[in-house]
């Protein structure tokens, strides 16, 4: 562990105190919803349907088919839903879902113990599954925050480490994603890339533990079906991979963890395309020779540092440290690979999003930076202060912008300059004014 010389934050049970009440707010306005007179469901949209559609159509129809979840959902609108049923069948007789089954595997501990309760006929849409889903994936949020934060501290003072991680976390788009949208993949996906660092990290230490070779297998290959261009943040794994296995046994252990999940999703895409190997979104197609490298980064549409600046500050610290590193060096070509894949995609903006949702696990990368940074200034108390005081400016921005886009007071797929949002901003304020 390197030496560090910064005094402790005093702040950090403030900052848990804080990111507690976000969450609660957020998650109790999204349930709330389903008690209201429009009786929304936690979960809305294309997206969010088409995770969740697994878990009722194999759980409960013990199918593929989910022409009825389509039919008896409330969680897309009738447009959406005449689309989703008029859409061309694929050779198999069965509708098409694009979207892998990795959120649905995580879900499904918390589908499960719903389901035991449940009367028969129920159709996996009633509160009480929606309910379960969204506390086990906030359970699984807490624990990435929890592992973020044990990485760092291997780095970092642990209250440095806590500081910095829940500093950013307040001041990204995961405060949006891990609180009131669990129903999409960025959550897990973030949860599951700390523990596939964290893992590797342990490895390289000590590779001798089978379980956690298992642990590293299956966390990986949940990690890439739970969302594809994720395998992207298995640069670590592969050169702990490389450097640290020796032992036949533990090669066994890795392939036996990383088999449940990879076996899901290949049997998922023999039903339904009738091959092991599929593409399954369709005519969407990364195109390298339009790279929106400027607009996914600083576009007033979901632009990653310009929603949330923080980010560009933490990004510019860690990339001087991961560079002296070589764990550093692995996350910073995730980081590069990510940045091109996202870049490369026709639809760069992601449609409805809290900034730029694309970039989940660099946030990570953000909250190593912050803490580079915040260490650094150990010998100057006074810029100290001043950036607590900038640091608290852009948590507060961001928890602004949350709640206009919770509220749905700025536009979810269209761009939102710093003027309209201030305006936005004023209007709910003073809406006389």
């Amino acid at each position: 562990m390197d030496a560090h010389p910064a005094p402790p934050l005093k702040i950090t049970r403030w900052l848990v105190l804080l990111c507690l009440a976000v969450s609660a707010a957020a998650i109790t306005w999204t349930a709330w919803d389903m008690a209201g007179p429009a009786r929304r469901p936690m979960l809305q949209g294309w997206d969010d349907s088409y995770y969740y559609f697994w878990l009722p159509s194999v759980v409960i129809d013990h199918d593929l088919d989910f022409s009825n979840q389509v039919e008896q959902c409330r969680t897309m609108n009738a447009d959406m839903r005449e689309a989703a049923l008029a859409a061309p069948r694929l050779p198999s007789g069965l509708p098409a879902n694009k979207y892998p089954p990795g959120w649905a595997i995580g879900s499904l501990p918390f589908f499960l113990a719903a389901h035991v309760f449940m009367p028969a006929g129920s159709t996996g849409f009633e509160p009480p599954y929606l309910l379960a889903v969204w506390l086990g994936q906030w359970l699984y949020a807490a624990a990435g925050l929890w592992l973020a934060i044990k990485i760092l501290a291997r780095y970092f003072p642990p209250d440095l480490a806590a500081g910095a991680v829940l500093t950013v976390w307040l001041a990204s788009p995961l405060v949006y994603y891990q609180t009131a949208r669990l129903s999409m993949s960025h959550s897990q996906v973030f949860a599951l890339a700390m523990a596939v660092f964290w893992l590797a990290l342990r490895l390289r230490d000590d590779a001798t533990r089978g379980r956690d070779w298992a642990l590293l297998g299956f966390c990986s290959a949940l990690l890439v079906v739970t969302r594809n261009v994720a395998v992207v943040y298995l640069a670590l794994p592969a050169w702990v991979v490389c450097s640290k296995l020796r032992a036949p046994r533990a090669a066994l252990w890795l392939a036996l963890g990383a088999l449940p999940p990879l076996a899901a999703q290949l049997l998922a895409w023999k039903i339904l395309y009738g091959s092991w190997f599929a593409y399954s979104y369709g005519g969407e197609r990364f195109d390298f020779t339009q790279l929106h490298f400027r607009e996914i980064l600083f576009s007033p549409r979901h632009g990653w540092f310009y929603w949330h600046p923080l980010l560009l500050a933490g990004i510019a610290g860690f990339l001087p440290w991961a560079w002296s590193r070589a764990e550093g060096r692995a996350w910073l070509v995730s980081l590069g690979l990510i940045l091109v894949l996202s870049a490369a995609w026709p639809t760069w903006w992601l449609g409805s999003s809290f900034g730029y949702r694309g970039l989940e696990v660099p946030v990570f990368f953000a909250m190593l930076g912050v803490a580079v940074v915040w260490q650094g200034l150990s010998p100057y108390p006074r810029f100290r202060v001043g950036c607590a005081f900038f640091l608290g400016l852009l948590v507060a921005w961001n928890l602004v912008l949350f709640a206009l886009f919770l509220t749905q007071r700025i536009p979810r797929q269209e761009p939102v300059t710093y003027g309209e949002a201030v305006r936005a901003l004023l209007s709910w304020l003073a809406p006389g004014a």
